[in-house]
């Protein structure tokens, strides 16, 4: 019994220091292409932003092995590229609507004209949104000012980053103001804000 016992103190030890043991939180680079040295990481904990040092090969979409979420200095593997890097943490634990306007002040030049086009997938019933299919992924628009669009209508505008961004209809002509919500979606992110915000009717 006492054996018994014992045992169990020993188990639970174990699972508390487990516990408390930090986790390593690996992550998914969001934006890293034209952003002057900086790199937008996303993980379980949100996103971080990242200074990095001889992580010229890092690019979009890749997956990193590390403690990406950490304060100050970390050492970080780029899984996709095959090779190692140290960065410094600036700031973690960020949400979307936080880290969209720090990528589009850091990553201005990714584009020259930073002009995209994209086909309209859901533009009624959705609280004044348009779901639009681009090239990076799916964009959200909140329309501000303009003309009605429909489905599958063709767009051409600056909604590849956040913030305000004027959108043309080849379809109509009519030229639209909005705000881009959200951006570089993938098609399951689009379908769940889809169903949030659009009527089933539609």
């Amino acid at each position: 019994m006492r054996f018994g016992s014992v045992v169990r103190f020993v188990a639970a030890l174990m699972l508390a220091v487990i516990a408390a043991a930090p986790a390593r939180a690996d992550g998914t680079v969001l934006r890293a292409t034209g952003c002057s040295g900086k790199i937008f990481v996303s993980s379980v904990n949100g996103y971080s932003v990242l200074t990095a040092t001889g992580a010229e090969g890092v690019r979009d979409g890749d997956a990193l092995i590390g403690k990406v979420d950490t304060t100050g200095y970390t050492e970080l593997y780029d899984r996709s590229r095959g090779f190692n890097f140290s960065a410094s943490i600036e700031e973690r634990n960020l949400n979307r609507s936080e880290v969209a306007p720090r990528i589009a002040v850091a990553c201005r030049s990714l584009l020259q004209n930073g002009l995209t086009t994209g086909t309209v997938v859901r533009g009624e019933g959705c609280r004044g949104r348009i779901f639009v299919s681009g090239p990076a992924g799916y964009a959200v628009l909140q329309r501000l000012a303009g003309g009605i669009v429909g489905k599958d209508d063709e767009l051409s505008g600056d909604f590849n980053k956040p913030g305000r961004a004027t959108v043309k209809d080849k379809q109509t002509g009519s030229v639209l103001t909005v705000f881009v919500e959200d951006y570089q979606l993938s098609r399951a992110a689009a379908d769940r804000k889809m169903a949030g915000l659009c009527s089933a009717n539609q």
